[in-house]
């Protein structure tokens, strides 16, 4: 269930949890769950729920922010990624070529919870600054064209200090004096072994055999049966071009058969969120009816990626967007113009605490850039960089 929180945990004469209190923030309504096992899988909020359900534990998690950049994939005129493992104080930066743009990060410094996870000006200056040092041709902040910010859940013991020397590891913890399991720390790229470790965890609590788990060969949705020229059954079967076949297949596998159906039903459900864009109406549809999507920001962050390619983009999409949804969602004219104003407002925020203008058009940059040969590995000091490429 999104947009819904944890208020309350219900324990038995002995102090254990057999219920948690939750509200649901799109309609306020709050409702009880009863279970026999709880897991706080709540990345960075851990500690907020551990410490909800048994005030005596002590934090454990340091939450590290990371803020990363988008370029035109015009100034990396090359396939391979660029990494800079040692920068002034230590830290790993990296230039990668993602969805045809250049991803740069990543900053390291500790925050809390409560911290606004943004791009800022500091990080601008700190991540051009090393880039820089690599290209013939610098960039400036004018050039970018989105950013987005988190935080990495590490867990810390008391004697560690610096968040960036922390290492990835997750950490299961079972506070026996609730049966709160906690699964903390960790990595995208381990969630699967987490998930196997923390379920095993979970039936060695609950007092029953331990199965063979299933995420490691479990496919995810739209992946079943997918090939890399799976887009050439979408032009024959709905006679659409390649460049949507293309743009479809890899956003949605063969779940696009379900967005093109929509478009089927309804072909002005075809047409582009924005013009020249490679997003159709169809898929801000599919967004609500089959993916939870209840915001702007949902559709344009969470469902289509518009957000990450361009803020610009994010904000001339938010009226059709808000139109469509409200469609879907029987949104008042009213409510459908405060979402969208909210929506703007939420993207003029990241461009003001970016320390950047969106009367520039970064979108439009161009211009040719080069690597220096420092830049391609060619030197090999230390603190130079060498690409993945190169390293691997």
């Amino acid at each position: 269930m999104n947009y819904a929180r944890v208020t309350d945990f219900l324990r038995d004469a002995n102090g254990k949890i057999y219920g948690a209190r939750v509200k649901n923030y799109q309609n306020d309504q709050a409702f009880t769950v009863n279970a026999k096992a709880f897991v706080n899988a709540t990345g960075i909020f851990s500690d907020s729920v551990r410490q909800l359900a048994n005030p005596s534990l002590h934090k454990r998690i340091r939450p590290s922010k990371g803020a990363h950049i988008l370029l035109p994939l015009a100034i990396f005129p090359t396939e391979d990624a660029l990494l800079i493992p040692k920068t002034e104080d230590g830290r790993v930066l990296f230039a990668i070529p993602w969805q045809r743009r250049l991803l740069v990060g990543t900053t390291h410094e500790e925050v809390s919870p409560e911290d606004e996870l943004v791009v800022t000006k500091e990080d601008v200056e700190y991540l051009l600054r090393h880039l820089n040092q690599y290209l013939a041709s610098p960039v400036s902040p004018a050039d970018i064209v989105s950013g987005f910010a988190g935080a990495r859940p590490l867990v810390a013991s008391a004697d560690e200090v610096d968040t960036k020397m922390l290492a990835r590891d997750d950490v299961i913890e079972i506070d026996p004096a609730r049966g709160l399991i906690s699964i903390m720390g960790g990595k995208w790229t381990t969630h699967r072994a987490m998930a196997e470790d923390t379920i095993h965890r979970v039936q060695q609590a609950l007092g029953v055999p331990r199965t063979d788990s299933r995420t490691r060969n479990h496919v995810l949705f739209g992946g079943q049966d997918f090939t890399d020229d799976y887009w050439r059954k979408l032009c024959r079967q709905y006679s659409v071009c390649e460049k949507t076949a293309r743009h479809l297949a890899g956003k949605f596998g063969i779940a696009s058969q379900h967005v093109l159906a929509l478009a089927s039903e309804n072909t002005a459900l075809m047409q582009p969120i924005l013009e020249g864009g490679g997003a159709s109406c169809a898929e801000v549809v599919y967004s609500v009816r089959h993916e939870m999507a209840c915001t702007i920001e949902d559709v344009l962050a969470r469902r289509l990626g518009m957000q990450f390619y361009s803020w610009s983009d994010a904000i001339e999409a938010a009226p059709a967007v808000g139109s469509l949804m409200a469609a879907e969602l029987g949104w008042t004219s009213a409510y459908t113009q405060g979402a969208i104003t909210e929506h703007v407002k939420k993207i003029d925020h990241l461009f003001e605490t970016a320390g950047l203008s969106r009367k520039a058009n970064p979108s439009s940059a161009s211009g040719q850039y080069a690597l220096t040969e420092r830049g391609m590995g060619v030197e090999r000091s230390q603190g130079t960089p060498a690409t993945i490429k190169e390293i691997c």
